[in-house]
């Protein structure tokens, strides 16, 4: 876990973005007393919502639509993942259907 004050010194940003990101949901912090701590995913979120803000220039908005677009990505990963994991588990027979169907549908 990460304090808020290492967070701050990681990515150069101040408690006020730290504060806007957790307010818009960009930012999921534990709360132990007064004090929040990050996650590692967070940690690497954090820099990235402060290149998008600071270094590139979007703005919030566009962070955020961006941060939207990555998350959606990181879970399809994820899904792709299982769904290839299942055609691994399937007899051999039904894997080599789903590969022709995969190069049939794909025009190959």
């Amino acid at each position: 876990m990460t304090s808020l004050d290492e967070l701050l010194r990681l990515h150069g940003v101040t408690t006020v973005h730290v504060e806007r990101w957790v307010a818009r949901g960009l930012l999921r912090p534990r709360a132990s007393g007064e004090s929040w701590s990050f996650e590692q995913v967070d940690v690497a979120r954090a820099r990235l919502l402060a290149e998008l803000g600071e270094d590139i220039g979007f703005d919030d908005d566009t962070v955020e639509t961006v941060v939207s677009l990555v998350d959606q990505v990181h879970t399809l990963r994820g899904q792709l993942g299982l769904l290839a994991r299942a055609i691994a588990e399937q007899p051999a027979d039904t894997r080599k259907a789903i590969a022709v169907a995969l190069q049939r549908l794909d025009g190959r």
